[in-house]
């Protein structure tokens, strides 16, 4: 898995028992977007390292060739439909870009 463009979104949900609901919502949109070249979705994994934070509740890695097409998703209507969704059952989210 990789591309030029890494999109990261780590959402802590309002109501923990949403988590496999917005799992599966995610996965059964965003793999299908045409731009996206990458996807991965999962939930906090505990080793016992005091330094590694695990205060969310569901990790999201798109990926993207480039900046265009990141906008592009950004658009789409899976894209949309999603945020409308999810966004709003938030408690709190953290989302970084970054290029390799």
């Amino acid at each position: 898995m990789r591309a030029p463009l890494q999109h990261v979104v780590l959402v802590d949900l309002a109501d923990d028992a949403e988590i496999p609901a917005m799992r599966a919502a995610s996965d059964r949109a965003l793999p299908h977007i045409p731009q996206v070249k990458g996807y991965i979705c999962g939930t906090p994994v505990d080793i016992g390292r005091a330094n590694v934070s695990g205060d969310y509740d569901l990790g999201i890695i798109v990926q993207f060739e480039s900046v265009d097409a990141y906008k592009a998703y950004l658009e789409h209507p899976l894209h949309q439909e999603l945020v409308r969704a999810w966004r709003p059952k938030w408690k709190k989210s953290y989302i970084v870009d970054f290029a390799p």
